[in-house]
């Protein structure tokens, strides 16, 4: 970025005199950008509170470190679950095998070659879900598609040093540097050839496992019966080829909601993709956010997913088949989206201080937002995989007395213009969530991971 100083170099190993990190500068290789790139971990060895983690990361924008990431205690111990060779990688240097998580109940545990792939199925999950609402409602910009290709790129390069080998027919490096070379093709196309890729790569790598039942068409409370009135005219737009239309979220489980959240199951979902590219339907004013399946393809997002969809969704016309998985997996899988979106709240906070300024204020703006919600998703998340059908309204109210996070007072200080602090606040609120939630499951044992985490304070 023009703005953005150019790291120097510094050692591979070296102490921030501040605040007592360990400095890491890591080398990457090339990837289809054409050329490598750096990640600088400050391992701290206590839990930061949020103004020290937006401090460290302005000391290190002042010393030109590149991209710098904090890895806290509580980080790395789930990283040896939920990020193994991040944790290996990190141990195998400096020691602490001893504060490795165990499964609590082992016989539920994932089998060894199960973990290995738990970190690529998350985040090719969490990435490839939001493609259909990029399209339909032109959520995209050119970082959104540059972000696409680096995870199927870092796939890529798993499924080549055989980390993941049942992805390696798909060639996606290659698959990548042709898709991000073709300059012609418009951002729509872009997008489905993306896509495909996700869908291709989900197929491959999704976990077997779970009974498939048939979902029906629903009788709608009388309560909630007038807000679905759009189902004929949406059954019109989508065509012959439509198998089932699903409603989920606020829309079928609270009395007031903001949008539809929606899943449309269709025979050509690509077709349905490009007939509805751009439109961003609306019913009485409110936004439908669809995710257009093929019948196949919702099978195996269903895999992955962290839910039952029969137990919180409502089919509001036609059959498909979905996934019923055991708890322990749907927990497993949730406290998975907890650890990366952690991650992910980190590099943000790290763009929000190294890079205040961008083309893209409104997408960074919209990005800011969505990362500081991610406590409250994660919670819902967990609590619903436990049957427990919270309202986003009792949730916020749930981390505000519990742990002392206000959500909307968080979106409302990185829409003013203080981004880092909200992002940080929020980093360190989801460590929480998982550390309570974790206390109240039992997935897993971890001794300090709660104490130490909950002790962090804003």
């Amino acid at each position: 970025m023009k703005n953005n100083p150019s790291p120097r170099k510094v050692p591979t190993a070296a102490v921030c005199p501040a605040f007592g990190y360990d400095i890491r500068v890591v080398e990457r290789p090339p990837t289809w950008r054409g050329h490598s790139y750096s990640i600088t971990y400050l391992m701290s060895e206590h839990e930061p509170a949020a103004n020290e983690m937006v401090d460290v990361h302005h000391w290190a924008k002042n010393e030109k470190l590149p991209n710098p990431r904090i890895i806290s205690p509580s980080l790395l111990q789930w990283s040896s679950l939920f990020n193994p060779r991040f944790f290996d990688a990190v141990a195998a240097e400096r020691g602490g095998w001893e504060s490795r998580l165990t499964w609590t109940f082992p016989d539920q545990a994932p089998e060894d070659g199960e973990l290995a792939h738990l970190w690529l199925q998350t985040k090719l999950f969490l990435a490839g879900v939001t493609l259909s609402a990029a399209i339909i409602q032109s959520r995209h910009s050119q970082g959104t598609i540059a972000s696409k290709y680096d995870h199927l790129w870092e796939a890529g390069v798993l499924a080549e040093s055989a980390v993941v080998q049942e992805l390696r027919e798909l060639d996606l490096q290659e698959t990548v540097r042709a898709l991000s070379s073709f300059s012609e093709a418009d951002d729509v196309e872009r997008l489905i050839e993306i896509r495909k890729q996700f869908m291709a790569a989900w197929a491959l790598i999704a976990p077997i496992g779970g009974d498939v039942e048939l979902m029906t068409e629903a009788t709608i409370p009388t309560e909630f019966a007038g807000r679905f009135g759009f189902i004929d005219d949406l059954r019109n737009r989508c065509g012959s080829r439509l198998h089932a239309i699903i409603a989920y979220g606020s829309s079928v489980s609270s009395q007031s909601f903001a949008d539809y959240d929606l899943l449309v199951v269709t025979e050509d979902p690509e077709a349905l993709l490009r007939r509805l590219a751009g439109q961003s339907p609306k019913w009485c004013a409110k936004e439908m956010n669809m995710g257009i399946y093929s019948p196949d393809e919702l099978v195996v997002m269903q895999r992955l997913s962290g839910d039952n969809l029969a137990d919180y969704g409502v089919c509001l016309w036609g059959a498909t088949s979905v996934v019923r998985k055991p708890v322990s997996r749907l927990l497993i899988r949730n406290l998975s989206f907890g650890v990366v979106r952690q991650r992910q709240q980190l590099g943000m906070l790290s763009r929000a201080i190294g890079d205040p300024e961008t083309a893209d204020v409104v997408d960074r703006r919209n990005l800011y937002d969505y990362f500081v919600k991610i406590p409250a998703n994660v919670a819902k998340g967990t609590l619903g995989a436990l049957g427990e059908r919270w309202s986003k309204e009792r949730v916020q109210e749930w981390m505000m007395t519990e742990l002392g996070f206000d959500t909307v007072g968080e979106q409302r200080r990185a829409e003013l213009g203080y981004p880092a602090q909200a992002l940080a606040n929020s980093a360190l609120t989801t460590g929480k969530v998982l550390a309570t939630l974790n206390e109240r499951v039992q997935l897993v044992r971890a001794p300090k991971l709660a104490s130490d985490a909950l002790d962090t304070l804003h």
